[in-house]
């Protein structure tokens, strides 16, 4: 009686699970130092790493922007852009390690830089949130506002508020008397990163429940 052949065994090859990423932005130029350190994983995208970092820094997406690591250069797609899609590149194909370091650079007038430190790099347990909230676990200082004119401005228009009286009154107008540069509140910001990642506002996201119809 022949042989019934072997069934062929195939292995069917998902995408890899995802790790979660710490991450540590410091902005540049600015002393002390504002930082932020977030979490999220590394399947999110360059793009959504541009929103989250908009988000806990305060800054409102008005310019362009774009991430450089090692020699690439990765940014929005618009007619002018001369890097690569920051949408099509995952934080997972750079295949990062503790002590990595790129840079992020908003806003090409007043060319906001910030140093992005990975200081971890864990597996996502079972238990823990999804892969597609990103959340913030530190920071410090509140981050300039838009169109200051970068670090010297920003510095400026500090020390016009510090001369009260005697103050260039449009520079205090431009950042607003009230303005506190030590006011940073990490609850209502992680709140607010929270519930942007949850109702799909950090961009495309393959892993989010409303991409799979659910």
């Amino acid at each position: 009686m022949p042989r019934k052949p072997a069934e062929s065994k195939i292995r069917h090859i998902g995408p890899p699970a995802p790790n979660r990423l710490l991450l540590r932005v410091t902005l540049r130029h600015t002393n002390p130092p504002i930082w932020r350190e977030i979490s999220v994983s590394d399947d999110f995208s360059l793009f959504q790493l541009h929103r989250v970092i908009q988000l806990v820094f305060g800054w409102l997406d008005y310019h362009l922007f774009h991430f450089e690591i090692g020699s690439r250069r990765f940014e929005r797609v618009h007619p002018e852009a001369v890097g690569e899609d920051a949408g099509a590149a995952l934080l997972r194909d750079f295949k990062l390690k503790r002590g990595k370091s790129f840079v992020y650079v908003y806003d090409m007038g007043d060319y906001w830089e910030h140093d992005l430190l990975v200081k971890e790099v864990s597996p996502i347990p079972p238990n823990d949130m999804p892969s597609w909230i990103a959340s913030l676990i530190g920071g410090a200082r509140a981050a300039p506002p838009e169109d200051v004119g970068g670090p010297p401005g920003y510095e400026a228009a500090l020390a016009a508020l510090r001369r009260g009286a005697n103050a260039d009154k449009e520079l205090v107008a431009w950042i607003g008397k009230d303005f506190n540069p030590e006011l940073f509140d990490r609850r209502a910001v992680d709140h607010a990163l929270v519930l942007a990642s949850a109702w799909d506002a950090l961009g495309s996201d393959t892993h989010h429940p409303s991409n799979r119809g659910g």
